[in-house]
């Protein structure tokens, strides 16, 4: 069984907030699913080939065509703030 501080790391990685009364559940939880892991482990997968798809994957091409670009004044009108004639966003880097 995992411990309380095994728990509380776990619960930090995923940036959940776990109180006292639910450390005993979540510690049960959280070692029931690592003993399933475990169990999945133990399988003999030597005759198993190796896969990325459950069904095959097929890329589809198709042929380079030019096409008109947007419309520079269109692209504009539904855009929630504009500065100098291009999109205006949130600064998100001080």
């Amino acid at each position: 069984m995992l411990t309380a501080e095994e728990v509380l790391k776990v619960a930090k990685l995923a940036n959940l907030k776990i109180g006292e009364r639910e450390m005993a559940k979540t510690a049960l939880d959280l070692s029931a699913i690592l003993g399933h892991i475990e169990q999945l482990g133990k399988l003999d997968t030597a005759d198993v080939p190796p896969t990325s798809h459950v069904i095959g994957v097929e890329n589809v091409f198709r042929e380079d065509a030019v096409t008109a670009g947007f419309d520079h004044a269109k692209s504009l009108i539904n855009a929630p703030a504009q500065a100098k004639n291009y999109f205006s966003v949130p600064r998100i880097i001080d």
